[in-house]
C-alpha cells in the first residue's frame, strides 16, 4: 500500500517500457487501470484514515488488494507483469511482504512453468524451519523482485539485502505502479538493479482522478492566461524595442500588449524565444531572463506573439527581483534570443561554437535545462552538456534523457554593450591571419636584437582592430623559455622591439642558452572582459580554462598568466586561478579579475604557425591508413625508450618519474609484444621477453593452489591477464600460461561474477569496470590458442551477468575491455550474442564521439576530451574486424570511419617533430601522448593505449 506524493510536487513522468506493446497487453492495461481507479484507492474519511510513514494523513492512497485479491484483477496484473518480465533473464520470482504475494502466484500460474516464486519474510520465523525465504530456489538463477507499487523502495531494499545474503543475484524488479522517477526507483537503477514498472502515479493516476491536477510536461510555458491589453505594439519593431514596449506596458497596466504582425528583420524562432534584461553599466549581472522552449509536436505561435509573451514574463519576473522594476527597466539593455527548431540529437553530435542545446528528462520530461554556446566557463562540447544535464535540468546520474540542439540568433538592444558568448562563433578574428606575419617579424626582431644588431625596418602593414588589448612575446632557445615580456598595442613594430629586448633580458629564466634551435610565440589579447571581484573558484566558472588569458589585480599589485601555462605547467582550473594571483603578489581578498581572449603563433626559421592549446597546431592525418603509418611508430620507440621503469613524463620540464606499478608494466609487455607480431620489429619482442621474464620470476600461489603475479601493490586479475595475454603473443612457455588462465577461470563465481583479487574481502566494485573484462579477453584468447578449453557453465554466466551490468550500471570503463572480450570469444565459439553484444556497445560509444573532433565525450577523466578516447578506439578496431568476418560491410566502414575520426584527434595529443621547437628534449618526449588538450603530462600507459588502438586497426 502506498500513499501519493505532496501535491507540490511538478510534473509527471511516463513509465519506462523495453517491449513492444501487443494489442492484447494495451487492452489488459487499460481495463486494470481501470480497475485500480475504481478499487484500488482507498480515500481517508471520517472512518478511515490513511497515513504515510511518517505519519501525516493523505487524502488517498493505493490498495492495490482491493484489486489483486480478486479473480479478474489477479489475472490481469499476471499478465501484464508477464510482459514487462520478458526484459529479464532471470526465471525466480520473489517478493517482500503482503501486497506483491497475490501478483506473484498469479504470475507463476500463467507462466505454465516458466517462473517459481519465494517469498522473502520480513523476520525470520521463531519456530519451523526458521528461514527468511520460503520456496525452492537455484543459488545461480537470477532473482527478479516483483511487488505492487515502488516509492520510497525501502521494502525493496530490503528484499535485495535479504536475498543477496542468501547468495542470490537480483537482476531488478517489476512492479505495478511506481510513485515517480525520483525515489526508490532510480536508486535502484543507480545500483544497477533492471527496474519496470506497468504505471507512473503522475501519468497514469493523477492524470485520471477528477479531483487531482495534472501537471505540465513543459513547465517554461506553463503560465496563466495573460490579460491582453487595448493598445497594439507598432509595427516593424526591433525585437528589443518590442521587449521594451511590452515590458513597459506590463509594469504600467498588468496586460499584455497586443503583439505586431511583423517584427524588424528575420528571425528564426521555431525552437522558443526568451527575453533578458541587463544593467547597462554591468553587463555581467542580470535583472530577468524568462521565455520558452517549443518541443517537437508543440504548438508554435506567430513569432511576434511568442516575443510578446517571452517580454510579458520578463517584465513579472522583473518586479519579483527588485522594488522600482520600472527604474531598473531604464537602467536596462534588453537582448532578445531566438531558436531554431529544436532537433534531437546525440552527445556527438553537438558543437560549442555553434549550437545551443537542451536537455529533457525521458522519465519526468518536466525536467529539462538549456546551454547556450560558448559560455563563460564552457570551454567545449561534453562541459556545455554536463551544465545542462546536471546544473540546470537537475537530472539524476544516469538518468536517461532526450537532447535536442539548435541555432541560436541574439538580437541586443541597438547600441547596447551585451556579453560576447552565448551566441555562434562566426569564423576567426578579422585579424586572425594578421598575426602569421606579426609573428614572423618578431622572430626577426628577436634574432637581430640578441645578435646585437639594430632591427632592420619593415612596415606590416597589419590592421588590428580596437578589440585587441595587448601583446605578449615569449622566446625559446632549443625548447627551453628565455623570456618572456608584454605591453598593451600602441605602435606595433616599436612595440615588437621594446618586448624583444626586455624578454631577453627578462631575469626570471636562465639565460646560459644562446645556442640551438630560436622560436618565439606572440600572443594578442582581445576583448578584455572586466569580471569584478570573485573568489578563485567563483572564477573557474567565468573562464575557458587554457584557452582564456586571466588577469588578477588588486591595488598596485596585477600578473597575468596566458592560457598556455595551464598546458605546460599542468594546472587544474583552480590552480591556474591560485598561479595568477601568485603572480600577481595577492594573498587575500578581494580579488579583481579580467579575461581575455587570446589568439597564439609560432614562428621560427621555418615560417609562422599557430599555436592550439600550447603547441603547434598540426595537420590531421587525410587517412586512417595515414594516421597508423605516422604514430605507430613514434609510440614504438617511446616505449622503447622509457622501457620498464617510467611512470609518466613531463615534457615541458624534461622531468621522468618512476615507479610504474606491476598492472602497467604487464600491460607493457603486452603491448610491446603484440606490437612485434603484427610489426615486426625485433627491439620490440626483446622488451616484450624482457619485462616477462621481470614479470613472472617469482610467482605466487596461494593456499588455493592458483598463481598469481607478483605485485608489490598486492596480486590482482589484472596482472595475471596481461601477463597471460602477452605470454600467448610470444607463443612462449604455454604451461605457465595455461596455469594462469586456470586461475582466472576459478575467479568466476557461480553467478558469473569475477573476483578481482585473491582476497574475496578487497574487491571493491569499482574493479568490477576494468579488471573481469581484461578476465575474459585474455581468456578468450587462450582458449583460442588451445592453452585452455573453456568452461562453458562459468563462461555462460560471466556473458549473462557483465551484458546486464553493462546495459544497468554503465560505465566507460567497461566499455573497450567487454567489446573486445565479445568479439575475441565469437572467433572461438561463434557464439551469436558475443557478436550482437561486441556490436551494441560499440554503437552506443559512437553515439558520444564527435562529429567535429573525432575524440570521444564523456566524464571517463576529468580534463576530457583525451587519452582516453583511444580506449574506445580499442573496442572499434576489434568490432571492425568483427563485422568484417560477419560481411557486415556498412558497420564496418562505419567503425572504421569512427576510427580515423578518433584516430585524428589522438594525432593532436601525440608529441611529434613539429613541437620540437618548445620542448627542452625532444628525442625523449618523441611518441608521448599527452593526458588531453588542456594536459602535457605523458604516462606509460596512454601510450600503450594508443599503440593498441593503431595496432586494433591492422587484420
Amino acid at each position: 500500500m502506498r500513499m501519493p506524493a505532496p501535491r507540490s510536487r511538478q510534473g509527471r513522468s511516463k513509465p519506462k517500457r523495453s517491449v513492444s506493446s501487443s494489442s492484447s497487453f494495451a487492452s489488459d492495461r487499460r481495463e486494470l487501470l481501470k480497475l485500480l481507479l475504481g478499487d484500488g484507492i482507498l480515500r481517508e474519511s471520517a472512518t478511515q484514515p490513511v497515513l504515510s510513514r511518517d505519519g501525516t494523513s493523505a487524502p488517498w492512497m493505493l490498495d492495490s488488494l482491493g484489486v489483486t485479491l480478486s479473480s479478474r484483477g489477479a489475472e490481469l496484473a499476471g499478465r501484464c507483469l508477464l510482459h514487462l518480465l520478458q526484459n529479464f533473464e532471470g526465471r525466480q520470482l520473489a517478493t517482500f511482504g503482503t501486497t506483491g504475494i497475490p501478483i506473484l502466484q498469479s504470475c507463476v500460474l500463467l507462466s505454465q512453468g516458466k517462473y517459481r516464486g519465494l517469498l522473502v519474510r520480513k523476520e525470520r520465523k521463531a519456530h519451523g524451519s526458521r528461514k527468511l525465504i520460503e520456496g525452492k530456489f537455484n543459488p545461480a538463477e537470477p532473482v527478479v523482485i516483483i511487488d505492487d507499487s515502488v516509492s520510497s523502495g525501502i521494502s525493496m531494499d530490503e528484499c535485495v539485502t535479504r536475498l543477496e545474503q542468501a547468495g542470490l543475484r537480483v537482476e531488478g524488479g517489476v512492479c505495478l505502479v511506481r510513485f515517480g522517477y525520483d525515489g526508490g526507483f532510480a536508486r535502484m537503477r543507480a545500483r544497477g538493479y533492471q527496474m519496470h514498472a506497468l504505471y507512473d502515479i503522475w501519468d497514469d493516476f493523477i492524470a485520471n482522478m477528477p479531483d487531482e491536477t495534472p501537471l505540465a510536461l513543459n513547465p517554461t510555458k506553463a503560465f496563466s492566461a495573460i490579460p491582453l491589453s487595448k493598445a497594439k505594439a507598432p509595427e516593424g519593431l526591433h525585437p528589443s524595442e518590442l521587449a521594451r514596449h511590452v515590458i513597459t506596458e506590463a509594469l504600467r497596466t498588468g496586460t499584455l500588449l497586443r503583439p505586431p504582425k511583423r517584427i524588424q528583420g528575420r528571425y528564426d524562432g521555431a525552437g522558443g524565444v526568451w527575453v533578458s534584461l541587463r544593467p547597462r553599466d554591468d553587463i555581467h549581472q542580470r535583472y530577468a531572463r524568462t521565455g520558452f522552449w517549443h518541443f517537437p509536436g508543440e504548438k508554435v505561435p506567430p513569432l511576434p506573439e511568442a516575443l510578446a509573451q517571452a517580454a510579458f514574463l520578463a517584465g513579472q519576473e522583473l518586479s519579483k527581483v527588485t522594488s522600482d522594476p520600472v527604474a531598473a527597466l531604464e537602467r536596462s539593455a534588453i537582448a532578445v534570443t531566438f531558436f531554431s527548431e529544436l532537433e534531437e540529437c546525440g552527445v556527438g553530435q553537438l558543437d560549442n561554437d555553434r549550437h545551443g542545446i537542451v536537455v529533457r528528462s525521458r522519465e519526468r520530461p518536466y525536467l529539462m535545462g538549456g546551454a547556450l554556446p560558448r559560455m563563460p566557463g564552457i570551454a567545449h562540447e561534453w562541459q556545455q552538456f554536463d551544465h545542462a544535464r546536471t546544473n540546470n535540468a537537475r537530472l539524476l546520474p544516469g538518468e536517461p534523457f532526450i537532447l535536442y540542439r539548435h541555432e541560436v540568433q541574439k538580437a541586443v538592444e541597438p547600441g547596447a554593450e551585451w556579453q560576447s558568448s552565448g551566441v555562434r562563433v562566426e569564423g576567426a578574428v578579422p585579424w586572425f591571419d594578421a598575426c602569421a606575419p606579426i609573428a614572423q617579424r618578431a622572430f626577426e626582431v628577436v634574432r637581430d636584437v640578441e645578435a646585437g644588431r639594430s632591427p632592420s625596418t619593415a612596415a606590416l602593414g597589419v590592421q588590428l582592430d580596437s578589440t585587441v588589448d595587448s601583446l605578449y612575446l615569449s622566446i625559446y632557445r632549443q625548447g627551453v623559455l628565455r623570456g618572456c615580456m608584454g605591453t598593451r598595442v600602441t605602435r606595433l613594430e616599436d612595440d615588437l622591439v621594446t618586448l624583444a629586448q626586455a624578454a631577453l633580458a627578462d631575469s626570471r629564466f636562465q639565460r646560459e642558452q644562446s645556442e640551438g634551435h630560436l622560436a618565439v610565440t606572440v600572443s594578442l589579447l582581445h576583448n578584455p572582459t572586466e569580471l569584478g571581484e570573485q573568489t578563485p573558484e567563483e572564477i573557474i566558472d567565468r573562464t575557458r580554462h587554457a584557452e582564456q588569458a586571466l588577469m588578477a589585480y588588486q591595488g598596485q599589485h596585477a600578473g597575468l598568466l596566458l592560457p598556455s601555462v595551464a598546458v605546460t605547467d599542468n594546472l587544474s582550473p583552480r590552480a591556474y586561478a591560485y598561479a595568477v594571483l601568485d603572480k600577481a603578489g595577492i594573498t587575500q581578498a578581494p580579488y579583481q579579475w579580467c579575461r581575455f581572449d587570446c589568439t597564439t603563433w609560432l614562428a621560427d626559421s621555418a615560417g609562422a604557425r599557430r599555436m592550439e592549446h600550447g603547441l603547434p597546431a598540426g595537420v590531421e592525418p587525410k587517412s586512417l591508413a595515414e594516421g597508423v603509418k605516422r604514430l605507430a611508430p613514434l609510440l614504438c620507440q617511446f616505449l622503447l625508450r622509457h622501457l620498464g621503469e617510467t611512470a609518466r613524463y613531463e615534457p615541458f620540464a624534461d622531468v621522468v618519474y618512476q615507479g610504474l606499478d606491476t598492472a602497467r608494466l604487464a600491460h607493457q609487455a603486452w603491448t610491446l609484444a603484440r606490437a612485434h607480431r603484427l610489426v615486426g620489429s625485433a627491439p620490440l619482442g626483446e622488451g616484450a621477453r624482457e619485462l616477462l621474464a621481470s614479470l613472472t620470476q617469482e610467482p605466487v600461489t596461494d593456499s588455493s593452489g592458483r598463481l598469481w603475479i607478483r605485485a608489490a601493490e598486492g596480486p590482482s586479475i589484472a596482472e595475471v591477464s596481461f601477463v597471460l595475454l602477452a605470454l600467448l603473443e610470444t607463443g612462449e612457455n604455454r604451461a605457465l600460461a595455461a596455469r594462469l588462465a586456470s586461475t582466472l577461470w576459478s575467479c568466476i563465481d557461480v553467478h558469473g561474477r569475477v573476483t578481482c583479487f585473491p582476497d574475496p574481502a578487497a574487491d571493491d566494485d569499482v574493479f568490477q569496470d576494468y579488471f573481469p573484462g581484461q578476465a575474459l579477453l585474455a581468456l578468450a584468447l587462450a582458449a583460442e590458442k588451445k592453452v585452455c578449453a573453456p568452461d562453458k557453465a562459468r563462461l555462460a554466466q560471466a556473458r549473462r551477468y557483465y551484458r546486464h551490468r553493462f546495459r544497468h550500471k554503465r560505465h566507460w570503463g567497461q566499455a573497450s575491455w567487454l567489446a573486445q572480450a565479445a568479439a575475441a570469444w565469437w572467433r572461438v565459439d561463434r557464439d551469436a550474442e558475443s557478436a550482437r553484444f561486441a556490436f551494441e556497445i560499440c554503437d552506443w560509444a559512437l553515439a558520444y564521439q564527435s562529429e567535429k573532433s573525432g575524440a570521444f565525450l564523456n566524464d571517463h577523466q576529468s580534463d576530457t576530451p583525451g587519452y582516453t578516447t583511444a580506449l574506445y578506439l580499442e573496442a572499434l578496431g576489434a568490432a571492425a574486424r568483427l563485422a568484417e568476418s560477419l560481411r557486415e560491410r556498412p558497420r564496418r566502414q562505419r567503425y572504421l570511419d569512427a576510427l580515423a575520426r578518433g584516430v585524428a584527434f589522438l594525432d593532436a595529443l601525440v608529441i611529434q617533430e613539429r613541437d620540437g621547437a618548445l620542448l627542452p628534449n625532444l628525442g625523449w618526449a618523441l611518441g608521448g601522448v599527452r593526458a588531453s588538450l588542456v594536459q602535457s603530462e605523458v604516462r606509460v600507459d596512454f601510450v600503450q593505449h594508443a599503440l593498441l588502438a593503431l595496432l586494433a586497426t591492422r587484420p
